[in-house]
């Protein structure tokens, strides 16, 4: 309630209309008008045929695999791999999101900084993608290793920290690829992402039955999948257009 206050009196359908914006931004809108046109046809053979697109499919796959764990397992995991009361369990369990939601924050401090540093935005989002995948691979690993449940949440929480240190490059990626089709590329990323979650809810119950319940495998897999993306990041240019590509 307090958010939908402060986006009633912020928010404007013509960002021309809000009184904050500079000369600068002004300037920016003008140049990007054309992809706010509308279209009606997606012109899916450029899209399905662009690597692009597959490769910020993939990578938000792989991040969203990890990630549904957080939000479906993770109750059940911290009572029956870490014994942990319920009480304890459901204080820790929150580590995860807070974290994450902290870093994507963090995010709009980071990037300027690396802009700054690589002079090249393409190169700082594929940058941020590596340390986000790789940190988020390292946290889950070490948080398996740990004896304490505590610290071990810790790490977990660091994962997903890690974790959305990807995302808002993802999503800017999504409007420089998809251009005037930019809610397209974006539903379709969003998409992947919600199959690699929908996969994890299913391949947790799996695993643990095929491995004597072993909690840590899981974890394991999730760290494997997170590997995986490092490596469609550096497959992906996130800035041209996929028409242009």
């Amino acid at each position: 309630m307090v958010w939908a206050v402060l986006f009633y009196f912020w928010y404007r359908d013509n960002p021309r209309d809000n009184k904050t914006i500079n000369e600068a931004e002004l300037r920016m809108i003008e140049e990007s008008s054309h992809v706010a046109s509308s279209h009606v046809h997606v012109p899916w053979s450029v899209l399905l045929r662009s690597q692009q697109v597959w490769m910020l499919c993939w990578q938000y796959f792989s991040l969203s695999y990890g990630w549904y764990f957080y939000i479906t397992w993770l109750p059940t995991y911290l009572q029956e791999g870490r014994h942990l009361t319920l009480g304890k369990g459901a204080i820790l369990s929150t580590l995860p999101l807070f974290l994450g939601g902290l870093a994507s924050f963090l995010c709009g401090i980071f990037y300027p900084i690396l802009n700054r540093w690589t002079h090249d935005v393409g190169k700082s989002r594929r940058i941020m993608g590596y340390i986000g995948f790789t940190g988020a691979t390292g946290f889950l690993l070490l948080s398996s290793a740990l004896q304490d449940a505590t610290w071990a949440m810790i790490a977990m929480g660091m994962a997903s920290f890690s974790n959305d240190l990807v995302m808002p490059g993802s999503w800017a990626a999504c409007m420089d690829v998809g251009g005037k089709y930019a809610g397209t590329v974006s539903g379709s990323m969003n998409m992947a992402g919600n199959l690699g979650g929908a996969l994890c809810t299913i391949a947790v119950p799996f695993i643990l039955s095929h491995s004597g319940n072993n909690w840590d495998v899981t974890l394991y897999v999730s760290a494997a999948v997170y590997f995986s993306g490092i490596f469609f990041w550096w497959f992906l240019d996130p800035i041209t257009p996929m028409r242009e590509a």
